[in-house]
């Protein structure tokens, strides 16, 4: 079964259609790769998914077995519920929150307990060799520390 699946899905930005009926379905454990030109629609495609974008009332998105999206029967689940996270290309970092709290932001949001985030956030900063960086604010960051932690 996959695990994000798009039936028929179309985004439009005023008279520009970025995505027109897409059918897309990425498998549970599987690398994809949305690849294309600037503007075909990949940043787009993501956005939808994520929930951070609506499609043009049209169309379903689907993660696992959950519908996050469905025109015809009205539903629409928040970007916060869809348990997904996306690294953007700006980055999306909150600026009044330390390198830490950045990355325990989604952690708690899953609701892991404070010493699981603790814990996780010291792990997740060892494999990215950010230790260090844990008590600065983005703006303290180079583009690729900023990257790493995002």
């Amino acid at each position: 079964m996959a695990s994000i699946v798009l039936k028929n899905v179309v985004k439009r930005f005023g008279s520009v259609t970025a995505v027109e009926n897409l059918d897309l379905e990425i498998e549970d454990g599987s690398f994809t790769t949305l690849l294309g030109p600037s503007g075909c629609g990949k940043t787009t495609t993501l956005r939808m998914i994520a929930g951070l974008e609506t499609p043009s009332n049209q169309g379903e998105i689907w993660i696992g077995d959950r519908c996050v999206y469905s025109a015809e029967r009205g539903e629409y689940v928040p970007p916060a519920q869809r348990k997904l996270g996306l690294v953007f290309q700006s980055y999306a970092l909150w600026p009044h929150l330390t390198v830490y709290d950045n990355i325990a932001f989604g952690l708690q949001i899953a609701k892991f307990s404070p010493k699981e985030v603790e814990k996780k956030v010291k792990q997740i900063a060892s494999v990215l060799y950010i230790s260090e960086l844990l008590k600065r604010f983005p703006n303290e960051l180079s583009g690729g520390q900023q990257q790493r932690i995002a």
